[in-house]
């Protein structure tokens, strides 16, 4: 399984959540979204231990083909009344084009599964 691991589970990882050790011990590629890379960086784990355990991802960057997903998703969440962050929005819409399973800990991602069947989501559950 390829993944594209959010903050939530790196901030997870970090902490020693084993849930997530064996998810990303069981990945064959794991990748993080350069959006993640930033909102990882503005909380309280060391700046230094959080760019050591990023090297070992290959960073994905926004794409046109993500903005114009991410647009839709958007669009979707709104008209429904589900709308979540940007950011979130984006990061889905990254897994989603580049088919890899996105693995969070955050349950606002199951708005957008429940509307995109084509995202493949992992939600780590205590």
């Amino acid at each position: 399984m390829k993944v594209l691991v959010e903050s939530s589970a790196i901030i997870e990882y970090l902490k020693g959540n084993e849930k997530v050790k064996e998810v990303m011990f069981k990945a064959e590629d794991f990748y993080v979204s350069s959006l993640t890379v930033f909102e990882v960086l503005l909380g309280k784990i060391e700046e230094n231990k959080i760019l050591d355990f990023l090297s070992a991802f290959k960073i994905l960057n926004p794409t046109k083909r993500d903005s114009v997903i991410g647009s839709r998703i958007y669009k979707r969440l709104k008209d429904k009344g589900k709308l979540i962050g940007s950011f979130d929005i984006l990061i889905s819409a990254q897994a989603i084009n580049k088919g890899l399973t996105l693995v969070t800990k955050d349950s606002d991602f199951l708005k957008i599964k429940e509307e995109f069947n084509e995202l493949n989501l992992l939600v780590l559950v205590n």
